[in-house]
C-alpha cells in the first residue's frame, strides 16, 4: 500500500487568514465595492497607497488600448483624480511595458519613480505622491489583465518578499477581476461611469440564455449582480420595492434560480462561455 504524500507545513491559522481574505474578494465580484475589497484584503499582507486594475486591448489593426476596471487608495479622490487622467490620455501610450508581451505565466515588475519617463513622473507619480509600483500581469481568456500596487514616499519600497507575495494574490485575483470586468464592464475615464464600449455583458446575455426575460426583468437582475440592493433599484427605477421583488421572482422562475447567489453562480458558470475567449 502506497503511502499518502505529504502535505505542506502550514498552519492551520495562516490557511484560515489567506482563505478568509480571497473569500472576501470573491463575493465582492460584481459589487461595486469590489476594488475596495481587493484593496482592502491585499493591504491586510502588505502595506501599500493604492491600487488600479486594468486590461489591455488590441484592436484588428493592432492598435493597443487599456480598459480601467477600477481604482482605490487611502486618499480616494485624489487616487480617483490621478488615475482618471492617466487611463484617459496616457495609459495606452505608456512604454513602460513595453516587452512584457502576451505570456500566459503571472509576471511582476517593480516600478521606481525615478525610472520612469519624465512626462509620466511628472504627470502621475509626483501629484500621486508615488515613489515605488509592483505590477503583476496575468492572462485570462485571452486577454491580459493587471493589477498595481503603488507606495507613496511614507513606505519604503517593495521588498523581494513583498513582491513574490503579491504574484500569488495575483494569480487569485486577477482571474476574479476578470469576472467582474464581465459582469460590470470598465469605466469610462470620462466621467467615472460604465464604458458602454465594454457594455454591461450581463445584461446582454440574460435575455439570450432562453429569450424569455422582459428588459425591467433583465435590469432588476443586472442590478442585483452589480450590488444593488431592491430600494435602491426601486428608485432607480422610479418603482416601488414590492414591484421590483415582483419581476425579481418572475425572472428567477424563468431562469431557475432561487436567490442572488444562485443568480451569480448560474452567470459565472454561463457567460464566460457564450462570449467565448477573448476576455471582452
Amino acid at each position: 500500500m502506497n503511502a499518502a504524500p505529504s502535505s505542506p507545513d502550514l498552519q492551520l491559522s495562516q490557511v484560515a487568514f489567506v482563505t478568509e481574505t480571497l473569500g472576501d474578494i470573491a463575493q465582492a465580484v460584481g459589487a461595486p465595492q469590489f476594488i475596495e475589497v481587493v484593496y482592502d484584503s491585499l493591504v491586510r499582507f502588505v502595506d501599500f497607497d493604492a491600487v488600479h486594475l486594468d486590461y489591455e486591448r488590441v484592436s484588428p489593426s493592432g492598435q493597443r488600448s487599456v480598459g480601467w476596471i477600477g481604482s482605490f487608495g487611502r486618499d480616494r479622490e485624489l487616487v480617483e483624480q490621478v488615475m482618471r487622467d492617466y487611463y484617459r490620455s496616457y495609459a495606452s501610450e505608456d512604454a513602460t511595458y513595453e516587452g512584457i508581451g502576451d505570456k500566459r505565466d503571472v509576471q511582476v515588475i517593480q516600478i521606481s519613480a525615478q525610472k520612469v519617463a519624465s512626462e509620466l513622473r511628472h504627470l502621475f507619480f509626483d501629484i500621486g505622491n508615488i515613489h515605488d509600483e509592483c505590477v503583476v500581469f496575468g492572462v485570462t481568456n485571452g486577454t491580459r489583465y493587471s493589477i498595481s500596487m503603488a507606495r507613496s514616499r511614507r513606505l519604503p519600497s517593495f521588498s523581494l518578499k513583498e513582491l513574490s507575495l503579491l504574484k500569488q494574490f495575483a494569480h487569485v485575483v486577477l482571474p476574479l477581476a476578470a469576472v467582474h470586468k464581465r459582469l460590470i464592464g470598465a469605466i469610462s475615464p470620462d466621467d467615472g461611469r460604465p464604458d458602454t464600449s465594454d457594455n454591461n455583458l450581463l445584461a446582454q446575455w440574460l435575455p439570450h440564455l432562453h429569450g424569455k426575460l422582459t428588459s425591467r426583468e433583465t435590469h432588476v437582475c443586472s442590478s442585483f449582480i452589480q450590488g444593488m440592493t431592491t430600494p435602491a433599484i426601486a428608485q432607480s427605477m422610479g418603482l416601488k420595492p414590492s414591484t421590483v421583488e415582483t419581476y425579481a421572482k418572475r425572472a428567477f422562475a424563468k431562469l431557475g434560480v432561487d436567490s442572488r447567489r444562485q443568480l451569480m453562480a448560474l452567470v459565472l458558470k454561463n457567460a464566460p462561455l457564450r462570449y467565448g475567449s477573448d476576455g471582452a
